[in-house]
């Protein structure tokens, strides 16, 4: 089967790199699926995966839940705006300015899909893409389900659809040039990883839909024309002959896969794609392409992955994540710039990034291998070890923070095990005191306990086994038995806690020997003082 000419047995772009889940994160994927396929699925399945149901108008009426704690522990995107930070998790979005409340929008009916792939927010103007996973065939293709914004700080939402094309939408008219565009028809594999705002512009990378912009609030979307691969540069005035064609080569273009957007201001928008960052100073009509080959001293990696810009005394540094494509010679980390990409500065080789935010000089960079501080660009680094809650002695169980934002000097991080913030003062050391905020479900004193999550992974996760004490000073033994009874792991003999409060201990699914327990149910005993036994169950699946 053929669309506009162009062999669909491949159409949306396959690669076995990574991809985005619903909660917002990156694994390894395929990403494959066949034209058949995504036309029946546009034919019987809505882009959505539920039915929104929205006030008259198009807005959902409701200004948030308040809760004592986050509503997720996967914590994927953050950006911080007025004495507000907002964060993205797998279960929707939430906003808190100290982390001792937390208001979930999550309920409110015009977020599609729980999971958050994108944030913008600037001032009273807040917007969103949501997304989920959906399996075709066999695999597991993401899926857009649209753009949820607020225009008031959260009191009204409005949702806007996957941003598609028409069957019959094959050529943009670009200056003296009809460019033959593959129309992007379905939202699988067209899920919004960035978003970003000038005045009334939205600007959208959603990797197969491309980069795109609305003047309208969403209510209408312009294709944007990047340069192909084979080009550096692209302006109308000149004779072009390409395909508009986000495929992996040889069919199509890496750098037609859009994954992260910056604008500037009216004129100036970055936009990063599987095949380099673009710049352009006319508002997204000429572009300039910067990859790994085509400079001296070019970027990391093409894979670009986030990329926000640090203000200077003399104007703004550009700061890109980058990943390698598919040139052995391509590095992990981060490059900047300072004069529109003409020259670039690498760091970080090597270690995965994610996300950046900046106070004044200084840089935090979140990665696979912890927060990264520099304030002298690189020069020297400072980085988080152990992430431990200084009152209740929680702490972070993972390696990977996947987002961080700065309001004035407290830094908060997002993982997949929480959210975490710490104070960053001139003249003591960064990142040795932190306050951990979790979900759970609070549980009364000495009478319940409970494990989450559950099931779960040994070779991924670490479950944690969630109880409460009363007294000043409790004493707590917790051993693990496998279905048969015999037991495995004893994690803790009369060990002492101190305090009224709700607690977690960690199992990583190890028995007494170190070794990661079979696939089964296990069951946890717990004992606190004198008190009868407690008893609770989780499901291990390696």
């Amino acid at each position: 089967m053929t669309l506009m000419g162009l062999t669909g047995a491949n159409w949306i772009p396959t690669n076995d790199r990574t991809k985005m889940p619903a909660c917002g994160r990156l694994r390894n994927k395929n990403w494959g699926i066949s034209l058949a396929s995504a036309i029946l699925f546009l034919m019987f399945e809505p882009c959505a995966s539920k039915v929104i149901s929205v006030a008259p108008g198009g807005k959902a009426l409701a200004q948030g839940i308040t809760s004592p704690l986050p509503p997720s522990n996967g914590v994927y995107q953050s950006v911080s705006s007025e004495g507000k930070v907002w964060f993205g998790t797998s279960k929707g979005l939430v906003r808190t300015v100290d982390g001792s409340s937390w208001t979930f929008y999550g309920k409110d009916t015009s977020f599609a899909s729980p999971g958050i792939f994108s944030l913008s927010v600037q001032g009273d103007t807040i917007l969103t893409a949501t997304g989920f996973e959906k399996d075709i065939d066999g695999q597991s293709l993401q899926t857009g389900s649209g753009l949820t914004f607020s225009f008031d700080g959260g009191t009204t939402w409005h949702h806007v659809p996957q941003p598609l094309d028409g069957i019959g939408d094959s050529v943009i008219l670009y200056g003296v040039n009809r460019i033959s565009a593959l129309p992007i028809i379905v939202p699988e594999q067209n899920v919004t990883f960035d978003i970003s705002v000038f005045g009334r512009t939205i600007w959208t990378a959603s990797w197969a839909g491309g980069v795109r912009k609305s003047t309208d609030g969403g209510a209408t979307w312009r294709r944007v024309v990047l340069p192909p691969d084979t080009l550096n540069s692209i302006s109308p005035a000149e004779r072009l002959n390409f395909v508009l064609n986000p495929r992996n080569p040889p069919e199509g273009n890496r750098n037609h896969l859009a994954f992260s957007v910056a604008a500037l201001n009216d004129s100036e928008v970055w936009a990063g794609t599987a095949g380099g960052v673009n710049y352009s100073s006319d508002g997204g009509i000429s572009w300039r392409k910067f990859t790994y080959q085509n400079q001296i001293n070019g970027i990391l990696g093409n894979w670009v992955i986030a990329i926000k810009g640090q203000k200077t005394p003399t104007g703004v540094r550009i700061w890109t994540t980058n990943w390698p494509a598919d040139d052995p010679r391509e590095m992990y980390g981060v490059s900047y710039t300072e004069d529109k990409g003409q020259t670039w500065h690498n760091l970080l080789k090597g270690i995965k990034c994610y996300d950046f935010a900046f106070r004044d000089s200084v840089v935090f960079i979140a990665t696979a291998d912890g927060l990264y501080r520099t304030s002298d660009l690189g020069a020297t680094w400072t980085k988080t070890n152990s992430i431990i809650d200084e009152m209740s002695r929680e702490l972070i169980t993972t390696s990977s923070v996947y987002t961080v934002s700065v309001v004035g000097e407290t830094v908060w991080i997002g993982t997949d095990d929480g959210i975490a913030q710490t104070v960053d003062q001139s003249g003591k050391p960064f990142g040795l005191s932190w306050a951990i905020s979790r979900a759970y479900e609070p549980v009364e004193a000495n009478s319940a306990v409970y494990v989450y999550p559950n099931p779960f992974s040994p070779n991924f996760e670490r479950a944690r086994i969630h109880y409460a004490t009363s007294s000043p000073l409790s004493v707590v033994s917790i051993e693990i038995y496998d279905f048969a009874m015999n037991r495995v792991r004893t994690l803790l003999h009369s060990a002492s806690r101190s305090g009224s409060m709700q607690r977690d201990e960690i199992w990583d699914g190890t028995d007494d020997n170190g070794a990661i327990v079979p696939n089964g149910v296990y069951f946890i005993r717990l004992a606190i003082n004198d008190g009868e036994p407690l008893w609770t169950k989780v499901l291990v699946i390696r």
